[in-house]
């Protein structure tokens, strides 16, 4: 028979497998410490390196696209060399064509300034006046004195036609906005176009 002491061992063993463990004190500290300041200073070095980084490749893939682009607008088409180019107008470009920028490259300009306002005594009779012309293989360029040809002083084709001129290439221009009627408003180029002097033109014959 049992003696009354056992049921009694039994109740506390009972007791002590059911009472739950207490969190130690190391950690409870664990969990509640907060995240060291080191911590932060690696994130935000991390941070600012990889904007750096991101903002030199930015810089390198820009510079290399504007090469591209320049390579592309005057490939073969050289600051100082002279060209022949055949440029399609119709007579009333001569009104019709013109450009709108406060850059002036070799004493050549475009008829009207930067805030589109006319260049006093500046037309396409004078040979310094920058117009916007398309070859026949549709390449843009700005020209001076193509309409001081004599060529060009009689009596023109009624419809479109071509002219062949030297083109001597001075410099090269982005900035400057066009238009092809006087009653539109200017636009942009859009991209890096050549600019030069139009000597001896003629018509085809």
């Amino acid at each position: 028979m049992p003696s009354d002491s056992e049921p009694q061992g039994d109740t506390a063993k009972t007791e002590h497998r059911e009472k739950p463990p207490e969190p130690s004190s190391g950690s409870t500290a664990g969990t509640d410490a907060p995240v060291a300041p080191e911590r932060y200073n690696a994130l935000l070095i991390s941070f600012l390196a990889f904007f750096v980084i991101a903002f030199g490749v930015w810089l390198v893939l820009g510079g290399k696209a504007y090469r591209a682009e320049y390579a592309q607008a005057t490939q073969g088409w050289r600051v100082g060399t002279t060209r022949v180019v055949e440029v399609t107008i119709v007579r009333e470009d001569k009104t019709n064509l013109a450009c709108a920028s406060d850059h002036e490259i070799a004493g050549l300009r475009c008829g009207h300034r930067r805030d589109q306002e006319p260049v006093d005594s500046l037309t396409a009779d004078n040979a310094k006046m920058l117009q916007p012309y398309a070859t026949v293989g549709g390449d843009l360029l700005m020209g001076a004195g193509l309409w001081t040809a004599p060529d060009l002083k009689g009596s023109l084709p009624t419809g479109r036609f071509s002219v062949v001129c030297n083109y001597t290439i001075k410099g090269v221009m982005k900035s400057a906005r066009i238009r092809f009627d006087p009653t539109a408003p200017f636009k942009p180029m859009g991209k890096t176009t050549t600019a030069g002097t139009l000597t001896d033109c003629v018509l085809p014959r």
